[in-house]
């Protein structure tokens, strides 16, 4: 693509909710008249807006406010976006397109329609999320805009399947404190790990920490450790880094669709693993059964009973450069519904798509 719009860097904005990757030269501002809305696009020095289009990303958050719990009628986001089309006021511009997708959490409302801007021909390309976890909802809006004159030029089409992809990767995370106070409860306090000055975790304070001793000095594994009563939970972190170069030792730009080939690869021919992407790479995530020498008496003389083992591969790839990130939580097989496995699973799956890679440089804030 021509002026460089394939470039891109990583940005998020309301305090994390929303991460996702844009042109590098676009900047990103905060609305004057709209708390909790962005705008991206590319403004030159002495405050005129160039040419290159605009995303505008927005954040809501709203309450069940009902006396009673609410029931999953009331939180079925699907039917609360489809209500929502179905209420469009008459004089309001055609749509080009109209469609609703299952996601994570809730529903995704693509919309497509032109309109109009003090004479201007403008496209507005929405992508709404409606998601919600227990009495809270969040909608997330992101909007790309062309004008007319751009919506049919190769360079400005080739910036719109570039954004599809990125919005579709884009980090979702409106209920990160719901989250972290859940785990909370039931763990307690959280801490953020460094694991090299290669990859942070937050993490429960109540699990000890150790590098593994089988582990290669120059590629260290950690051990983490949630002792109870009757039991343990142990869990691997291990890093491993790859470089991406041509024939000429220049790094190798890798499009989005190969991430999957690359991913796939490191975890082999498994069944069950769910891919999802992310705004820098891809997460794979899997729960495997270990009960190989079950009933056998270990070292202790407490008879194996087996593990429920949760692993996640987190890729991230920037300049040549390929990261990834492996976490294997091994949860004693029968108690593994029971508290606090259940909550150390469940907050562990937000904890890896949290992550931060220092040495990737990370998201600007804004």
């Amino acid at each position: 693509m021509t002026d460089d719009l394939h470039k891109l860097k990583t940005v998020s904005v309301a305090g994390g909710e929303v991460t996702l990757r844009i042109p590098a030269r676009w900047g990103v501002w905060p609305d004057e008249d709209r708390p909790d809305f962005w705008g991206c696009y590319e403004k030159e020095a002495d405050g005129t807006e160039t040419d290159t289009g605009t995303l505008w990303i927005g954040v809501e958050h709203l309450s069940w406010e009902g006396d009673t719990p609410p029931t999953p009628e009331d939180m079925d986001m699907r039917r609360m976006t489809e209500g929502m089309a179905a209420d469009r006021l008459p004089g309001q511009p055609p749509m080009i397109e109209s469609s609703f997708h299952d996601v994570g959490n809730g529903c995704l409302w693509r919309q497509i329609y032109d309109t109009e801007e003090n004479g201007e021909g403008l496209r507005f390309s929405f992508s709404r999320f409606f998601l919600n976890q227990g009495p809270h909802i969040a909608i997330i809006t992101m909007n790309l805009v062309l004008t007319h004159v751009q919506i049919n030029d190769p360079v400005f089409v080739e910036l719109r399947d570039i954004m599809e992809w990125e919005i579709a990767a884009a980090l979702l995370d409106p209920f990160r404190k719901d989250d972290e106070a859940l785990a909370e409860a039931v763990l307690g306090p959280l801490r953020l790990c460094n694991f090299g000055d290669r990859v942070k975790l937050t993490l429960p304070e109540a699990m000890s920490i150790d590098v593994d001793e089988t582990s290669d000095a120059s590629n260290p594994r950690w051990y983490y450790r949630l002792e109870t009563d009757a039991s343990h939970a142990g869990m691997f972190v291990e890093i491993r880094q790859m470089e991406m170069r041509d024939e000429d030792g220049e790094p190798v730009t890798l499009p989005r669709p190969m991430f999957r080939d690359i991913l796939g690869r490191i975890v082999g021919e498994r069944d069950g693993y769910d891919y999802a992407d992310m705004p820098d790479g891809l997460i794979a995530h899997g729960v495997e059964d270990n009960t190989d020498g079950f009933g056998e008496t270990g070292e202790d003389g407490i008879p194996f009973r087996g593990f429920r083992n949760h692993v996640w591969h987190h890729m991230q790839v920037a300049d040549g450069e390929v990261l990834v990130m492996t976490v294997i939580l091994m949860l004693p097989l029968p108690e593994s519904g029971d508290q606090p496995y259940a909550a150390l699973a469940a907050y562990m799956d937000g904890a890896v798509k949290r992550a931060a890679f220092p040495a990737f440089g990370g998201a600007e804030i804004f």
